[in-house]
């Protein structure tokens, strides 16, 4: 954790640095509800049966440094339901096979994030985006790290006051860990621009 906290550190100082010298700089603050996807990618369209909304709560700061570019660091809590253990991890962790009984969930991620929106039509209220990154979580005793995957929409009712719809798709470092596994964040934030 302690690589991962000067690393973020770096990019935060490089990435101030740089949009002083571009005259770029916008930094957006959100606040919103998400919604826990713990399918482990099982059959992530099937349905919905494998969502978790409990204190579902997502908090970030978003830094766009460039018209294309931003880097965002994202905090997320919520609770996962049931976990699902394979009959390998059953024989090697002495739990039954089958669904059981998950855990709280922190997650935090640091996402960069490519606006790509003025290729597909020139409208200043909607600023669409795809990304990569890295997260860390925990779920119940269990911490595994991810590389990350998102993909989202910002509507701007004014210039400092919005929405973003956003889904991130955690791929977990550590496929052996029963709760933390790959999963989705998907979530709805209320966004302040300063």
């Amino acid at each position: 954790m302690k690589k991962f906290t000067i690393i973020f550190f770096f990019l935060m100082c490089t990435t101030l640095t740089y949009s002083q010298y571009r005259g770029y700089d916008e930094w957006v603050a959100s606040i919103g509800i998400n919604i826990l996807d713990n399918s482990a990618f099982q059959d992530p369209i099937k349905g919905s049966e494998r969502w978790s909304f409990k204190h579902p709560i997502t908090i970030g700061i978003e830094y766009k440094w460039d018209e294309h570019f931003s880097i965002s660091p994202m905090l997320s809590f919520n609770a996962v339901d049931e976990v699902y253990v394979d009959a390998g991890q059953a024989q090697e962790t002495g739990l039954p096979q089958g669904w059981i009984e998950g855990g709280n969930y922190v997650s935090f991620d640091v996402n960069g994030k490519f606006y790509f929106d003025e290729y597909i039509a020139q409208n200043d209220k909607i600023d669409a985006y795809a990304g990569l990154g890295l997260g860390y979580y925990k779920v119940a005793d269990e911490s595994n790290g991810s590389g990350n995957f998102t993909i989202g929409m910002r509507f701007w009712f004014t210039p400092e006051i919005g929405v973003r719809v956003q889904s991130l798709a955690k791929f977990a470092f550590k496929n052996d860990k029963v709760y933390a596994n790959n999963n989705f964040i998907h979530s709805i934030d209320f966004l302040y621009r300063f």
